[in-house]
């Protein structure tokens, strides 16, 4: 990482003309943050917080890679309906800070305890995890049983998916394909190449009026940041999961899976249904971001869950 950086400075450099536009470009969209920022040592991470203080659960939103609270624009309003709803940006993502340091699972679940304590957002929680988020939320689950009061993960990944050690080669060049994608993100985001290519990080499209936001903070160099360090130490953040304790026997999960036809996805998929003696697992028509094709279907998972 610390090679990139020097190269990421170098090119900065030599294309300054370009660096010096790209800056001008990201501060002419800057859109301000929907919530609130949360100081946390030395960053900042970004919130949303809907629903009433007194509701009985209070339902956590984790986004996949690269992605940020945008991704929660319709399901959130819809569940502070009958729960206290919490949505964030990690570390480099959306609205909130960057840091230098490598960020995984361990640090995401820190960063929430911080946040609940700061916002004083009691348990128990309904975790929510698509993709990569999923990690993140069974690393909670694992790590604190007691607040946890159920766990839905959404097409989630399974920590065998970013372990070299399980990898055949296809699944390598893959690997490498998707990271040296992220790495050239992030070296030419500073003179704004993936702009002018249009590959911005996380939703190309969201409906209005989360457009301008997506603009922004899809085209901003520390969103291709963000998005390569998360993808560059997935490992680390898979071992975690690996080596945490088992989840609670008796906690109620939901693993809703999308259409996905490749074997390892669907084995994966079928490993997860089996995290806990009630674990129940949705096979869905919809493809991998279930909660933006779909999400009455997650709406309706979590009131089942609540009793509504």
């Amino acid at each position: 990482m610390n090679q990139d950086k020097w190269i990421k400075r170098t090119i900065d450099i030599v294309g300054f003309p370009f660096t010096l536009t790209n800056m001008y470009l990201n501060k002419n969209r800057e859109v301000n943050e929907i919530g609130q920022k949360i100081k946390i040592g030395d960053k900042f991470i970004h919130t949303i917080v809907s629903g009433e203080q007194d509701a009985d659960y209070t339902v956590i939103l984790d986004a996949g890679l690269s992605c940020c609270s945008l991704d929660w624009y319709y399901i959130q309003p819809q569940l502070a309906n009958f729960a206290r709803v919490l949505s964030f940006d990690r570390a480099g993502s959306g609205w909130s800070s960057s840091i230098n340091a490598p960020y995984t699972s361990e640090d995401v679940v820190n960063d929430l305890l911080h946040i609940f304590e700061e916002l004083q957002i009691k348990p128990p929680y309904i975790l929510v995890g698509h993709s990569f988020g999923g990690l993140n939320m069974r690393l909670f689950a694992s790590k604190y049983p007691e607040k946890v009061a159920a766990l839905v993960l959404i097409d989630s990944v399974h920590e065998k998916r970013y372990l070299s050690n399980e990898w055949d080669s296809a699944r390598k060049k893959s690997h490498r394909k998707n990271l040296n994608v992220f790495r050239f993100g992030y070296i030419t985001s500073g003179i704004g190449l993936p702009k002018l290519l249009k590959q911005p990080v996380g939703r190309k499209y969201l409906p209005e009026p989360y457009q301008k936001h997506v603009k922004y903070i899809g085209y901003h160099p520390k969103s291709y940041e963000a998005a390569y360090k998360e993808f560059l130490y997935s490992e680390k953040s898979a071992l975690q999961v690996e080596k945490s304790k088992a989840l609670n026997a008796n906690l109620p999960v939901v693993v809703l899976s999308s259409k996905n036809t490749d074997p390892t996805w669907v084995e994966h998929q079928s490993m997860l249904s089996k995290l806990t003696q009630h674990t129940r697992q949705i096979k869905t028509n919809c493809h991998h971001s279930i909660h933006l094709e779909d999400p009455d279907l997650v709406i309706e998972t979590i009131k089942n869950i609540v009793g509504h």
